[in-house]
């Protein structure tokens, strides 16, 4: 009996414990900082639309050079 009861145990303790998140390498869709130049938008590479404009405005890429007229 003393063993099934450690199954039991064993079992429950595993059925509470979530699951280990996967893990993944982050996107970059930019170049790196070094490659950046501030006034040369050829050096920006692919730039999201919420990320901070790299013409280093302050303003969101997508309210400054990345406007859609």
């Amino acid at each position: 009996m003393a063993l099934a009861d450690a199954a039991i145990a064993g079992a429950r303790a595993r059925r509470n414990t979530p699951p280990e998140p996967e893990k993944r390498a982050p996107l970059q869709s930019r170049r790196a900082e070094g490659a950046v130049d501030p006034n040369d938008p050829a050096t920006w590479g692919r730039v999201s639309r919420n990320a901070l404009c790299p013409c280093g405005s302050g303003k969101k890429y997508k309210h400054c050079h990345g406007k859609m007229d």
